[in-house]
């Protein structure tokens, strides 16, 4: 094999590596019964839960069923999930009523927002990043409309430039921002509510989020890590734990 085409290998092999490498998993919650509400990712962002969300067949193992009106986790807030510069955030759904805007899953609080997803009155999914100092507010709304009991894989990204928002793999809406998320000090990160309002009922499943983008098809996967610099160990943590 010629020298030139040797060295370009060895470029494109480093290139990919870096890529994976700059994109951290911050936490991942997988709800499976032996898991409960750890962070499974070893940086120790492990969740509280209010009410009495259930424990169900998951899309993956296990996923915890939220009632609507009282359940939900909140992750205590940290450096590491409110100072994002870009961030990936996914996780699987299944609505067991629609109805009311609800949350999903969010950092923030009505007015003072930081990322999330909720679900529009009209079952689409909506993603959203708020940007900056001055809580700028960038907002994607789908077109598919969810049904009753069925799984959907909903994922979102920010890359400091672009805010896009996906359902099942395809995308469904994209608008332009700028400057990092906007700082949510000392409001916990929650999955099932709104900081205990706006409650989703339903089942969630695999929830993940990155300090950086990736691929929708890269969160896809039910064990979604790409730890960055602790590849190799937090990926055998993780798999010993399942």
């Amino acid at each position: 094999m010629p020298l030139s085409r040797i060295v370009c290998l060895i470029l494109c092999l480093f290139s990919i590596v870096n890529f994976g490498a700059n994109a951290e998993l911050v936490g991942y919650w997988s709800f499976d019964k032996a898991d409960g509400v750890d962070d499974l990712t070893g940086n120790g962002h492990d969740g509280v839960i209010h009410g009495n969300p259930k424990v169900i067949a998951g899309k993956f193992g296990e996923a915890l069923e939220f009632n609507g009106g009282t359940d939900y986790i909140a992750i205590p807030d940290d450096p590491a999930i409110s100072e994002l510069e870009a961030l990936s955030l996914s996780a699987w759904i299944q609505p067991l009523k629609l109805g009311p805007w609800v949350a999903v899953a969010e950092k923030g609080i009505h007015l003072n927002w930081s990322y999330g997803f909720f679900i529009e009155p009209d079952g689409t999914l909506s993603f959203y990043v708020s940007t900056g100092p001055g809580n700028n507010l960038v907002c994607c709304v789908g077109n598919v409309k969810m049904e009753i009991g069925q799984w959907y894989h909903i994922f979102g990204s920010y890359d400091g430039k672009t805010v896009k928002a996906y359902v099942d793999g395809t995308l469904e809406g994209e608008m332009p921002g700028a400057d990092a998320a906007h700082i949510t000090e000392g409001l916990p990160f929650t999955i099932g509510s709104r900081n205990g309002q706006n409650h989703f009922g339903g089942a969630v499943d695999e929830v993940a989020l990155w300090n950086e983008t990736i691929a929708v098809e890269e969160s896809m996967d039910p064990l979604p890590v790409r730890p960055g610099r602790k590849l190799t160990t937090a990926w055998g943590a993780i798999k010993a734990r399942k």
